[in-house]
């Protein structure tokens, strides 16, 4: 069982509890090592351009196929195989149906998620003078803890680069048009037709369902660049056909003659159910095949570069020990205790998703003491443990 919240305030009992914590989890990574059907040998691709088959050998293999498993692209009752439109183009990547097949084939658990991104706008015609501006924040933060230490911001933020966000609102019109335009949404495989979405990143028409009482919903206009006309609607997305895209936003303040530059899509992919993983990520069944991000049934950029840390770590490392003919390395594994890292991986491998997994604070027993203001006294030790970290100024620093 996970520790409560009584284990945080007993040193003995939560250290003895983080121990017994961090052998289980390195033992799972070992788990089944016997058991194993098989081991990766490499990967097979196929050249778009002249289909020649191309083999690619290695002793370990990250999967980090985000939306591609057998993706499909939804706007309106439009739907086409892909797994993402390009950026800033029409052209759409296609998806990878035979990695799903091999998955499937060496019995892998897979399921359907859904998830959207809203219209991209044309910041020329949005009326930025009726919006609420959201100025960047002075002096800036910057993530690197060195940075901090030394009292800088940020390159581009110290020279004056920054941009205004600006806030903008649905209304009742705008409601009434969502709710009167549902029938013109997607139809999906999953959940009987109704897509397994993100609990926590609702489209507009699920906000607009959920939330009948509410007469407005915030959206925030953040240009995505500092020479960029694109502007990114947060909050608005809604894969409804584009002219009813474009009645939506003009009937927001700010937007009554805005242009769209591509309109909001879904896409719904495969993804593997994450308890087949140990603590490693490395699948139980194939060793030296790893999972990370959107496959393990996780939504978001952070939860998606947490996993890949951690299947990289230990797949570089275990890559490394086999070319030098060493034995398999110890396990890069983190505790709940050290990392919401940790509290997400083992969520998912123990008790698997559902729905697109999202992390919260409300998730870790040692919330508290897991601050973004001590993460770097939390983990780069460790990290330079296993090798991970090497700079010798961040570790100095500690």
């Amino acid at each position: 069982s996970e520790p409560g919240s009584d284990d945080i305030s007993s040193s003995s009992n939560s250290g003895e509890a983080s121990r017994l914590e961090k052998a289980k989890a390195s033992s799972s990574a070992k788990a089944n090592a016997d058991d194993r059907r098989a081991r990766i040998r490499g990967v097979v691709a196929i050249d778009s351009a002249t289909n020649e088959r191309i083999e690619i050998e290695s002793s370990t293999v990250v999967l980090t196929t985000g939306t591609f498993l057998r993706g499909v692209l939804m706007i309106g009752h439009e739907r086409y195989s892909g797994g993402r439109h390009l950026r800033d183009s029409e052209e759409v990547e296609p998806p990878s149906v035979g990695l799903a097949l091999t998955l499937e084939r060496f019995g892998f658990p897979l399921g359907r998620l859904k998830t959207g991104t809203p219209a991209r706008l044309d910041g020329r015609t949005i009326d930025w003078d009726a919006c609420n501006i959201q100025p960047s924040e002075r002096p800036a933060l910057p993530f690197s803890h060195l940075r901090q230490s030394r009292g800088e911001e940020p390159p581009l933020a110290a020279v004056g680069n920054l941009i205004d966000c600006y806030q903008t609102a649905t209304n009742e019109l705008t409601h009434k048009m969502v709710m009167d335009y549902a029938d013109l949404l997607p139809r999906y495989d999953g959940m009987e037709g109704k897509g397994n979405g993100p609990r926590y990143c609702p489209s507009i028409y699920k906000k607009v369902e959920r939330f009948a009482e509410r007469k407005s919903h915030n959206s925030f206009l953040e240009p995505e660049g500092l020479t960029s006309d694109v502007v990114y609607p947060n909050g608005m997305s809604g894969p409804y056909p584009e002219e009813i895209q474009q009645k939506i936003f003009r009937s927001m303040k700010g937007l009554e003659k805005v242009a769209i530059f591509r309109p909001g899509y879904d896409v719904e992919y495969d993804f593997v159910n994450p308890q087949v993983l140990t603590h490693t990520l490395e699948t139980k069944s194939i060793a030296g095949l790893y999972l990370a991000g959107q496959i393990c049934g996780t939504t978001g950029y952070e939860e998606a570069g947490a996993q890949g840390i951690i299947a990289g770590a230990n797949a570089g490392r275990a890559a490394g020990a086999a070319y030098r003919g060493e034995n398999a390395p110890i396990p890069f594994v983190l505790g709940r205790d050290e990392a919401y890292i940790g509290v997400l991986i083992d969520d998912l491998v123990t008790k698997g998703a559902t729905e697109p997994y999202r992390m919260f604070t409300s998730r870790a027993e040692y919330r508290i003491s897991l601050r973004a203001d001590n993460a770097d006294l939390r983990l780069t030790r460790k990290g330079a443990e296993y090798g991970l970290v090497t700079d010798p100024e961040r570790l100095a620093a500690l």
